[in-house]
Formats: C-alpha cells, structure tokens, sequence
C-alpha cells in the first residue's frame, strides 16, 4: 500500500468517526497542531478533542490532493463542518443548529512506517454559512 493509498484509508476512518482503525496511524506521542495554532498531543488527546467536535457537528473532509516524498506526506483538504445543534462554543466558531462552516487547508503530516508522528495544519480559507441569513 502506498503512503497516499494509507492516508485516503485513514481520512476514511476520520470521516466515519472509526477510532479503532483511526488510532493505529497515530504514534503513541503524536503531536497535532490544528488550524487554529492550538497543539494536542498524543493519541488520547486527538480521540477526545474529535469526539467532541463531532458530539457537535458533523465533520467531512475530502482529499483535494496528496503526495507523499520520504518520511512527510502533504495534502490539500477541503473540510465541512454541519452543526447538528447550537454551539455557541464550537471549536472554530459559535454555530447554530444546520449552520456550515468549510474550510480549505494544507496539512503536513510527518510518519516513521505506518504511523503518524507530527501534523501540522494551516488553513487557505474559511467560509461560513448561516443556515438563516
């Protein structure tokens, strides 16, 4: 299997909410840093965190493009967020029930074998639409 071809497997598991085929692409000290700067660290953590988000919204990212060279895989993403009730302390910001916020990122992702050591996301663009305007 490919670098690219493990990375579709795994935003597959992601997109499912699949924590047990999830977890194993992460090391066990992982560290991710999300668009907004904030850094979690571990696999325990980034289960959690994502737990949450997706207790909240529903989250799908498709792939726009990925390549891997070496040890670093580099991929576009295109992420929709569906609030799925009121948050007004959503991660990335307060959302009413039915509204969608996308956002356009590039994400670089370090891994030794088949497992993921550092992530690192910087978002392009960050579009919201309220479901009332």
């Amino acid at each position: 299997m490919t670098q690219e071809d493990r990375f579709r497997a795994y935003m597959a598991a992601f997109n499912a909410s699949d924590w047990a085929n999830l977890v194993p692409h992460y090391s066990p000290d992982i560290r991710l840093v999300i668009g907004s700067g904030r850094e979690l660290i571990g696999r325990d953590a980034i289960v959690k965190f994502y737990t949450t988000v997706k207790a909240t919204a529903q989250r799908t990212i498709e792939i726009r493009n990925c390549f891997a060279d070496g040890n670093v895989l580099a991929a576009e993403l295109e992420s929709e967020f569906v609030a799925l009730r009121d948050a007004p302390d959503f991660a990335v910001r307060p959302m009413m029930k039915g509204d969608r916020y996308y956002i356009n990122s590039c994400v670089v992702y370090d891994f030794v074998g088949n497992e993921y050591t550092r992530i690192r996301a910087g978002i392009f663009r960050r579009e919201y639409r309220p479901l009332k305007a």
